[in-house]
């Protein structure tokens, strides 16, 4: 039986970190304002993995948002460096949203779909493999 592969997510100063086992549910992009405003740049790029793959270690803080639909995003940072390592979706019980770009690994899987891209930045072109969803 092979094992399931781990990886580990933290944050700039290390004092936060996520491991994962196995591979993510779900991965893609988003650029709402909210996630061009929450990463400091044109869109964030996040893996859904099931909260029982998913242990945490280190402080965390938690800041809570509502989408569009009025649903509650949970965004968890490091209150040392401030940098945003995981997220708690309403809209995705069980499951939690680790930021890709936190894992520091080149070969992680290709995000499906590009959410809001009608508010994308007009020089972001994408492979045709990910698929454009104009809202969410």
């Amino acid at each position: 039986m092979t094992p399931m592969k781990e990886r580990a997510a933290q944050c700039i100063c290390g004092g936060l970190r996520v491991t994962v086992r196995g591979e993510p549910a779900d991965a893609y992009l988003c650029s709402c304002a909210y996630c061009q405003r929450k990463s400091g740049s044109a869109f964030t790029y996040a893996a859904i993995y099931p909260e029982a793959a998913v242990t945490i270690t280190g402080e965390y803080r938690t800041w809570r948002h509502r989408g569009d639909a009025g649903r509650f995003l949970d965004n968890a940072f490091c209150p040392a460096c401030g940098g945003s390592v995981f997220f708690r979706a309403e809209a995705w019980p069980g499951m939690l949203g680790i930021a890709v770009g936190c894992f520091a690994d080149r070969d992680f899987a290709t995000p499906a779909r590009l959410f809001w891209a009608s508010q994308r930045h007009r020089w972001l072109e994408l492979p045709d493999a990910i698929a454009l969803i104009e809202t969410q």
